[in-house]
């Protein structure tokens, strides 16, 4: 069983234009359904990310 998933947020979970696809939000809302954690991994600011996780 999957616990965490931590990635990386640009070129890895971003396409290279920046956007999240429907792929991948797909299977993120999938693995955290099964119970897995997901943690963004990044050198951003919290500001710079807010936007991926509903603005909380």
């Amino acid at each position: 069983m999957i616990k965490l998933i931590a990635i990386d947020v640009d070129d890895t979970l971003l396409n290279p234009e920046g956007k999240l696809t429907n792929t991948t939000a797909a299977a993120l809302r999938e693995a955290a359904m099964r119970g897995a954690h997901i943690v963004l991994c990044t050198g951003r600011p919290l500001v710079g990310v807010r936007d991926f996780f509903g603005g909380h």
